[in-house]
């Protein structure tokens, strides 16, 4: 477990072709954990309790950008280095659902803005509407393919903005 949880935490940080031997091992154990859980206890994980108030420190999008990250390598390393056209594309093979995000300043949502250009590949964050959603770069052709942040501008606990994290 104590390996797992580091990738988790980690698994952004991983090389694609590190990834991709575990792809179908991950897709494996997923199920196998899924089954041990019961359907009501992954369909309710994403908008569990500690959504009830706003993530003013935004620790909690912060794990949630980094389980979605580690999610995409794994799309990426089982699909011959492709990321998904959308991040809809990940559910359910890899997590059950979005992640709502309920951050300061934002009403709650799982909202999904797609940058399909070059247009932000020189400075990404000129793309950042501060929606409180997520801001995913689907276009194969630019530098930032396949890059996931936080669409807000709000500072998190450490007084740097989430969609630096």
């Amino acid at each position: 477990m104590k390996d797992l949880s580091i990738l988790l935490e980690r698994g952004p940080e991983i090389p694609p072709d590190r990834m991709g031997p575990l792809a179908p091992e991950i897709s494996r154990l997923d199920g196998l954990v899924k089954t041990a859980l019961g359907a009501a206890a992954t369909e309710a994980a994403p908008r569990n309790e500690k959504y009830a108030e706003s993530d003013a420190g935004g620790k909690i999008a912060e794990e949630y950008l980094r389980f979605l990250r580690s999610a995409l390598q794994v799309y990426y390393a089982a699909n011959n280095g492709k990321y998904p056209k959308t991040l809809s594309d990940l559910v359910p093979a890899q997590i059950p659902a979005l992640p709502e995000l309920y951050l300061p300043g934002h009403q709650r949502t799982d909202k999904v803005i797609a940058v399909n250009s070059k247009k932000y590949d020189k400075d990404f964050s000129k793309a950042v509407t501060d929606s409180g959603g997520w801001l995913y770069f689907a276009d194969p052709s630019s530098a930032n393919y396949g890059l996931l942040v936080i669409d807000c501008r709000h500072a998190d606990a450490d007084g740097v903005e989430l969609f630096r994290n």
